[in-house]
Order: C-alpha cells, then sequence, then structure tokens
C-alpha cells in the first residue's frame, strides 16, 4: 500500500518510495513511516496512536480498491510505457493456446501523453443511455482515450463500456507492481486484463458446435424411426438402411476431421501473430526512442554557441577529418562544413 508525499502531493508505492520524504495516509491523511530494511520489504506504517487507522495493517475492501486506483493513475501521470494484453477466457476452457484479438491488445506509448492529458479519478461520463463513472480514465481535451476499471470482487459487465477499456485485478496490481514482477528493465509494465472478453474465434467455434450437435442430434431420431421401420421391412430393406447409416458415419468422420486441421491451422496462426506483434511492439518502442534522443541532439545542437561556427556550416559526420586553415578554425575536408570550437 502506497502513500501520498506530502511536497508533491503525489500518490507514490514503496517500490519508489524515499526515505528523505515526507509521507501521508491516503485514507486518514495522518503522517505515516516509510521503513526500508534488508529483511522486509518496503513499506509504510503508522505512528502510535489511540484510534489507530487500519489502511495498511488490515485494509478493507475498499482501502485496496483506492489504493489500486491511486496506483494507477500514478503509472499515468509518470508517462510510463503500459501494455495491457486481453486475453479469450474462453479459448481456455477449450484447452488450446489463447487466440489475441489484437484490437484489444492496448500499447500506450509516451507518444500518447501530451500537455492536453490527464488521468482521472471516478470519471463521469454518458453512454448506452445511462450515467456511467470510470474508476480511471486517460483524458485528452475532455475525451476519454482509455478506461481502466480496477476489480477486486464484482466484474464490469462488457456492454457498459466504450472500447478501449481494461479491468484490473486490484490486488494483483499492487503486489505486482511493488514487487517489480510486470515491470522489465527499461521501465515498461505489462498488465492483464481479466475482462470476460471472446473472440471471433471462439464465436465462430460455439456456432460450429451448436451446428454439429443439431445434426447429430436429427441424425440420431432419423436412426431411431429407421430401426422401428426395419422391423416391419424385409432383409434386402434392411441391407439398404445400413448402407446409408454406414455413409452417414463417413461424411460425420469425415466432418470432425476437417474441423480439427482447421482448428490446428487456427491455433499455430494464433502463435505466429502472437510473435509477430511482440517484435513489433518492441521495434516501435527502440524507434520512438531512437527519436526522442534524436530530437533532443537537434535541439542542442540549435542552441547558441559562444564561438559563433554554430551560425554557420557545422560538422555533423561520425567520422570527421579536420584540417586547420588560415584563421585558425578546423575545416572537415568530408563534408566541407566547420567544427565548433564550443566542443
Amino acid at each position: 500500500m502506497g502513500a501520498i508525499n506530502t511536497s508533491t502531493n503525489k500518490h507514490e508505492h514503496p517500490k519508489i518510495a524515499n526515505k528523505n520524504n515526507k509521507y501521508k495516509c491516503p485514507l486518514c491523511e495522518k503522517d505515516v513511516i516509510f521503513k526500508q530494511g534488508k529483511i522486509n520489504q518496503p513499506h509504510f506504517s503508522h505512528y502510535k496512536s489511540d484510534s489507530p487507522c487500519h489502511y495498511y495493517d488490515n485494509p478493507r475492501e475498499t482501502d485496496i480498491h483506492k489504493e489500486a486506483k491511486l496506483l494507477m493513475k500514478t503509472l499515468l501521470d509518470n508517462k510510463t510505457n503500459i501494455c495491457i494484453n486481453t486475453e479469450c477466457k474462453y479459448c481456455k476452457k477449450r484447452d488450446i493456446n489463447c487466440f489475441f484479438n489484437y484490437g484489444f491488445q492496448y500499447d500506450i506509448f509516451r507518444d500518447d501523453y501530451n500537455e492536453n492529458t490527464k488521468a482521472v479519478i471516478e470519471h463521469k461520463f454518458y453512454y448506452n443511455n445511462s450515467n456511467r463513472s470510470a474508476d480511471v480514465a486517460l483524458i485528452e481535451n475532455d475525451k476519454i482515450k482509455y478506461i481502466f476499471e480496477i476489480c477486486y470482487r464484482n466484474k464490469t459487465k462488457e456492454e457498459n463500456r466504450p472500447e478501449p477499456w481494461a479491468e484490473i485485478d486490484a490486488e494483483n496490481l499492487i503486489n505486482d507492481i511493488n514487487s517489480g514482477k510486470i515491470v522489465d528493465k527499461e521501465g515498461n509494465v505489462y498488465i492483464e486484463c481479466i475482462r470476460d472478453y471472446k473472440c471471433d474465434e471462439c464465436i465462430y467455434y460455439e456456432r460450429e458446435e451448436k451446428c454439429v450437435l443439431e445434426m447429430l442430434q436429427i441424425k440420431e431420431k432419423e436412426q431411431m424411426i429407421e430401426k422401428l421401420e426395419t422391423k416391419y421391412m424385409k432383409n434386402e430393406d434392411i441391407r439398404s438402411i445400413e448402407i446409408i447409416q454406414r455413409k452417414i458415419k463417413e461424411e460425420l468422420i469425415e466432418k470432425e476431421e476437417k474441423f480439427r486441421i482447421w482448428k490446428e491451422n487456427k491455433i499455430k496462426e494464433s502463435e505466429n501473430k502472437k510473435q509477430e506483434d511482440e517484435r513489433r511492439w518492441r521495434e516501435s518502442i527502440k524507434q520512438k526512442e531512437t527519436e526522442r534522443i534524436r530530437k533532443e541532439q537537434e535541439e542542442k545542437l540549435k542552441q547558441p554557441c559562444k564561438c559563433g561556427i554554430i551560425m554557420k556550416n557545422i560538422c555533423r559526420c561520425e567520422k570527421p577529418k579536420y584540417e586547420l586553415q588560415i584563421n585558425k578554425f578546423l575545416y572537415c575536408v568530408n563534408c566541407n562544413n566547420w567544427k565548433c570550437r564550443c566542443k
């Protein structure tokens, strides 16, 4: 459980807290102590009091829900790269690798944040002819960009939130952030969404399964009727019925085999898509980081210098070859530009 930094008035979880700062409890707003040792994990605790607050030693359901909302808002305020995976829960019931619907795999990069974006707790909005409230919302110019629902007991209904939105387990978010389980070396955060989402493949699978069951039920009824009729038929008629039944079984076996092959191909395609999507996501982060570094370097070059060379054509070669000119300035033979004397 985190605390409010009294100097910045921002929420900080124990993983990033500092003993030099002063903190207060988010619930009772009394001063708290930050403890960090070699044995126990970093944590906050109250001073001894006649009317103690149980926000840290025995938190209630509302306290855990509030802490998770403050933690999610802190991640957004700090402009953290967040990757939220929304898996299909029905694929697991079918005992196969989960299919990912890529429209529900959210990647929130630093470029998604700007001066007009802000994170809001308990944001009010109107949707599906009703007034709604989002636990945490990322807003840009009073418009919703993302919604994050924090779940402790009861889940949010799919039809009550506009896309894009994600549902996050409150306890898992608090524990995983403090332990660093879902944070990589570069500070990127990976969160699992617990929505009751059903992918297109599972919807199609259920439809196919219903069709097969209905077809089998019809065939069973037909076979029962044929069995009753055979009691009053001749032996030749019985042979013809057996041939028909055998053909029906062969057709069913053939359809089941086609359906099995289709399912295996879908599993392979989903695995390839998942790997390709992860690779592209990693590359996009690297590209954006290199672009940011390039822009910073360009801004530094635009700053005025003391020697005045920056106002002329300046050499930017990776491997320059300088020669000393008459005016005691270094001149690059490769690009015919000057070297700044300030560097």
